[in-house]
């Protein structure tokens, strides 16, 4: 359980990392299947309260603390490693698809794991992930921080 702790609160340092404008909430959503993984990301933040998803997360900022290439690299190997670490642990009957993480402000984090693939295109199940991370439909947002 000590690795997949580990890699647990690697992924969420991570994440508070990259984001280069104070924020309320973290969101990112996994999905794993033998070697292959496909990630989405948003935050909200603090001073706009603006949610941000990862469709405009490199172009909103000036600057970045993590590189793009970086985070596009070392994420889906947190991932993958997490996913593995559990079947490794608990065997292919256990292992998940789909995962929920959520980062608080207070640095607090919660995963919630799915246990069957979604259903729906990409674009339908990136919107039922929003609202199940923010409990609102998906808004574009197309302008600069901070505007």
């Amino acid at each position: 359980m000590k690795i997949i702790d580990s890699i647990q609160a690697e992924i969420g340092i991570l994440l508070t990392k990259m984001i280069p404008v104070p924020w309320e909430k973290i969101c990112l959503y996994a999905e794993c299947d033998n070697g292959c993984v496909s990630i989405w990301f948003a935050f909200k933040e603090e001073k706009t309260n603006v949610i941000c998803t990862q469709e405009f997360f490199w172009e909103r900022y000036d600057e970045y603390p993590i590189k793009k290439r970086d985070v596009n690299i070392y994420l889906p190997d947190l991932i993958e490693d997490l996913y593995n670490a559990y079947i490794e642990k608990f065997g292919e009957s256990k292992k998940w698809y789909t995962m929920y993480y959520t980062v608080e402000s207070d640095f607090s984090f919660t995963i919630n794991y799915g246990y069957e693939m979604p259903t729906g295109n990409f674009v339908q199940i990136h919107h039922n992930v929003f609202e199940r991370f923010f409990g609102s439909p998906y808004k574009y947002i197309k302008e600069k921080y901070p505007y």
